[in-house]
């Protein structure tokens, strides 16, 4: 295989590439970016429309696939939605619009006051890889840097 792959689809095709990095044939760099690439496919990134006061409650757009002990990440705090609610805003109603547009998520822990994301987890694998794989492979190519 000559250069960076077109597409990578399993996880032993991440190893033959580790491979490559490991011989100079190709840059780790290129590598990470492509690792940390699939690694967000495993979450929907929602965007906060408001956070609560005490920054348990946050409301983000629409997000149907979102339930109750799902994982989520924002900024640098991990947990679990402990409730779901999905409701029209006031804006929506006052327009004439019907369904909802908003969703509240209750979460097992507060979150930044100034949070704008919050990244739902949607499957743990992706490419036949857990969140240990991309662990692990990062780390390895740490030493490449």
């Amino acid at each position: 295989m000559n250069g960076f792959p077109k597409t990578l689809k399993t996880k032993e095709d991440f190893y033959n590439c580790l491979s490559m990095v490991s011989r100079g044939e190709l840059e780790a760099a290129d590598l990470l970016a492509k690792i940390e690439s699939m690694e967000r496919q495993r979450f929907i990134c929602c965007p906060a429309v408001e956070v609560a006061a005490e920054k348990k409650a946050v409301t983000v757009m629409y997000c149907d696939e979102a339930a109750v002990g799902m994982k989520f990440t924002a900024g640098n705090v991990s947990g679990s939605i402990t409730a779901v609610v999905h409701k029209q805003s006031e804006e929506a109603a006052a327009a004439g619009q019907e369904g909802n547009d908003l969703t509240a998520l209750t979460l097992s822990k507060a979150v930044a006051a100034g949070t704008d994301t919050i990244s739902l987890e949607i499957s743990k694998m992706v490419a036949g890889m857990t969140p240990d794989d991309f662990n692990a492979l990062k780390g390895v190519l740490k030493q490449y840097e």
